[in-house]
């Protein structure tokens, strides 16, 4: 019997689910094999047998990602503007300020602070799969992050689940 902390939570144990992920976080369509991914209005929707549907929503103006779980059977989107619809995997941004010492004299640069937030889902395969997004949208900010060494210190790309 396994425990909950045997399953994989990387993708890479599970290509066919890494690649419909891919897919999802490209804004493709997939429709085939057991994992599918199909446009719904300004949604794309991850299909995977036995479990809701997952809706996931990219600012077309910034990358900026907002994932919702839903019943696969509903028609009715998110409302990504309400504050009422709680996604289950966002975006949180901040920045501070850190000291750089050169030689003698202090700077103040900006760091920014990116953090993918992941509810937990009592569901352990929604959960584990909220890990993994999150995760891959970490990964994905990390690789087409530009900041300016000049003013701002390298920023600091998370991927954390949300404390209620």
């Amino acid at each position: 019997m396994y425990s909950q902390q045997n399953y994989p939570t990387s993708v890479t144990e599970l290509p066919s689910l890494e690649l419909t992920l891919d897919i999802l976080l490209n804004r493709q369509e997939k429709d085939w094999g057991c994992f599918q991914v199909l446009k719904e209005g300004e949604f794309y929707s991850l299909y995977i047998p036995t479990l809701d549907s997952f809706k996931l929503y990219k600012n077309p103006k910034s990358e900026n990602f907002k994932g919702y779980w839903r019943n696969y059977r509903s028609d009715i989107l998110p409302d990504v503007k309400s504050r009422d619809e709680k996604p289950d995997i966002f975006l949180r941004n901040r920045s501070k300020q850190v000291e750089e010492k050169k030689k003698s004299k202090t700077l103040l640069k900006k760091q920014r602070i990116i953090d993918v937030k992941y509810r937990f889902n009592s569901c352990p395969e929604m959960y584990r799969l909220n890990q993994m997004i999150a995760k891959l949208i970490r990964d994905r900010l990390a690789s087409n992050l530009t900041f300016d060494p000049g003013t701002e210190v390298m920023p600091l790309i998370l991927a954390t689940e949300l404390e209620e």
